[in-house]
């Protein structure tokens, strides 16, 4: 087909294909008929191969996809720091916490704004650098389990964490029933007593190790191994150099603590880590309240 002008119009319009002449069909076969002008040179129509391009769907489509992730790991970033601020802001007024004291909030478990969809935590970790129970000051650690959105539904597990300083644990032990204290310390992952055997009218110094444990809601102390005045000696020895009077110090004493730990949370292991000795109190099915913390047990 040609143009008036007689210039033909290109209908290869990609670029590639098969021409075909006024002069041969799309056989190869050749035609008797000419062009309408009389002529018969230069093709007459070209047949032309519309090539799509493809992938460029599934490209954009994972463009999107990744870009929907990233806005969702925003809002569930979002949401994260929003409630583990929101307990931080809760526990500072719960405890009449210092500004300047440390609280640390981590949320766990799958997405915040799924767990929050459920009307339930996984679980809760609020770290307390200094926390005052009592007397007592130290870090405290309390992670609840499967923590309810209303706070009038009690949260499955509670468990706190308190560890005390070697100073602390003197105070602790002000109701160790055994011969008088002089000296605490925290050793070799015992809990090192100095006191003092009377014999004959002479004091001889004595350090007693003890392992810590909780029996009974209690702190009980073990000894475990002895020096007397510089010397090691064996349970068995010290019987047998100073009798009755050495009982007191062999035997495990057991020290009342509920007065300084929360009165719903009950004393249920004591460990050594470091310098501190770590009082752990736990519960199940309790109210996550301000009385959690602030309410004490009694000694009887």
């Amino acid at each position: 087909m040609a143009r008036q002008d007689d210039n033909q119009f290109n209908w290869n319009l990609g670029g590639s294909g098969r021409q075909y002449s006024n002069g041969a069909d799309s056989n190869g076969a050749e035609s008797n008929d000419a062009g309408l002008d009389g002529s018969d040179s230069g093709p007459l129509f070209v047949e032309t191969e519309i090539r799509r391009k493809r992938g460029r769907g599934w490209i954009g489509l994972s463009v999107f996809l990744v870009i929907l992730i990233a806005i969702i790991v925003a809002l569930d970033n979002g949401a994260r720091w929003y409630v583990g601020n929101l307990i931080k802001t809760t526990a500072r007024s719960s405890l009449s916490l210092a500004a300047s004291t440390p609280v640390t909030v981590k949320i766990g478990g799958t997405s915040v704004l799924y767990q929050a969809a459920t009307g339930r935590f996984e679980r809760v970790d609020v770290t307390i650098d200094s926390l005052g129970l009592g007397d007592l000051s130290g870090k405290a650690t309390l992670t609840a389990i499967g923590v309810p959105l209303t706070r009038s539904k009690p949260i499955e597990s509670a468990r706190v964490v308190f560890a005390a300083s070697a100073d602390e644990l003197k105070k602790l032990l002000a109701g160790f029933t055994g011969p008088a204290i002089s000296s605490v310390k925290i050793v070799s992952g015992a809990v090192q007593l100095g006191t003092a055997i009377s014999a004959l009218g002479v004091s001889v110094p004595v350090l007693v190790d003890f392992v810590p444990s909780a029996i009974d809601g209690q702190l009980a102390l073990t000894p475990v191994s002895l020096v007397v005045n510089g010397a090691p000696m064996t349970p068995a020895a010290l019987r047998a150099t100073f009798g009755a009077i050495a009982e007191p110090l062999l035997a495990t004493q057991k020290v009342c603590v509920a007065k300084y730990l929360p009165k719903q949370l009950p004393l249920d292991s004591v460990t050594m880590a470091g310098s501190s000795l770590q009082l752990a109190v736990s519960g199940r099915s309790v109210l996550l309240s301000t009385a959690l913390l602030t309410s004490k047990g009694v000694c009887p």
